[in-house]
């Protein structure tokens, strides 16, 4: 009898998971001589050897060219991972640990991104991934001006996801404190909370009924603000790639052809940044094992990732790349945890 909606029944479930924990941790083929060994499926070496056979032909196993014993396919893998993996969780020092790395870094961006990812890496033993936050999804969440001369002022512009840009500004006149307060405040008052995509519209070209001084510095501020909306606008989102060794110590990847394709994929964050923003789906993690990746070069690997938020706004990607070979189980606890750990930070941040 098989296990209810299920192709494999318990004992096949059971010789399965053994496999798939027995491969992960040695990557050595497993035989059915140490498994019954080693685990307790009450019945002979020779039954067990029949139920991989059974298993092997159903797809769910493969036996390696020079080896007796058989190691998971992909379809095994994820048969593991929709099934008999247990429930990913992090110890609790371990989930404190990286909360806490990640609460004492500096508040740029890019910052925060990398060393989420090298905390991710450090936690698995993978090479870790993520993609930064499209800027034109941004939101203002502070702009000030402040004079540094007679007539030049500078323009700060502070984004939701810790994005910081500084701008000089020529006012064409000379510029008194007051003056430069008014139109700080004028444009504080229009454009903080607005995304970055939405400035530029008519509504913006109105100046504010002020003294022509001020009308001058908010008319200079304004194209400026404009230029720094379009060069957001046009910025490739960046993909960040920490632990890439990781890839190296990997006994699937000592063959160099696999090591030079995954390794080349790695360094074309073009492509990298399609990946990760077309095979993560929905709000909980997504695992991707060996062919069911749409990209071919990464046949080779598996993918979990998860996306990440700011507030209630999509952000971005972070996940890992591995072999097949994975520990699901810590990998999508990990990844879990630290997606959760960004999202709080940047928001956290955003508000601030």
């Amino acid at each position: 009898m098989h296990a209810q909606g299920s192709p494999l029944d318990d004992r096949k479930q059971r010789i399965l998971r053994a496999i798939v924990v027995e491969y992960v941790h040695t990557a050595e083929p497993v035989g059915s001589e140490a498994l019954a060994l080693h685990y307790n499926f009450g019945v002979r070496s020779a039954t067990v050897r029949n139920e991989m056979a059974e298993m092997a032909d159903m797809g769910y196993l493969r036996q390696p060219h020079t080896s007796a014993g058989r190691v998971p396919s992909d379809l095994g893998y994820r048969f593991f991972v929709d099934r008999l993996m247990g429930t990913p969780i992090l110890p609790r020092r371990e989930a404190l640990g990286a909360r806490e790395k990640l609460s004492t870094a500096a508040s740029e961006l890019d910052y925060i991104i990398s060393q989420s990812c090298r905390i991710l890496s450090g936690l698995t033993r993978y090479t870790s991934v993520a993609t930064q936050p499209a800027a034109c999804d941004a939101v203002i969440s502070h702009i000030s001006l402040s004079r540094v001369g007679g007539q030049k002022l500078v323009l700060v512009v502070v984004l939701s996801d810790g994005r910081v840009e500084h701008r000089i500004i020529d006012a064409g006149g000379q510029v008194t404190e007051s003056q430069a307060i008014r139109a700080s405040n004028l444009l504080a008052s229009r454009f903080v909370g607005r995304a970055v995509s939405a400035v530029g519209g008519t509504e913006d070209c109105e100046a504010p009924s002020d003294t022509a001084a001020v009308g001058r510095i908010w008319g200079a501020a304004l194209s400026v603000l404009y230029q720094v909306a379009e060069s957001l606008s046009l910025t490739e989102t960046d993909v960040y790639v920490e632990g890439t060794n990781c890839i190296l110590k990997q006994p699937e990847f000592q063959d160099r052809t696999t090591l030079e394709r995954v390794l080349a994929l790695l360094e074309e964050r073009k492509q990298l940044y399609q990946v990760l923003s077309r095979i993560v789906l929905g709000p909980d993690v997504t695992v991707l094992i060996g062919t069911e990746n749409p990209f071919p070069r990464m046949h080779d690997t598996s993918f979990v990732g998860a996306k990440y938020r700011i507030g209630e706004r999509v952000a971005g990607t972070i996940g890992v790349i591995g072999p097949t070979r994975m520990d699901y189980q810590r990998a999508v606890a990990a990844v879990e945890a630290m997606a959760r750990n960004l999202s709080d930070l940047l928001t956290l941040l955003s508000l601030s």
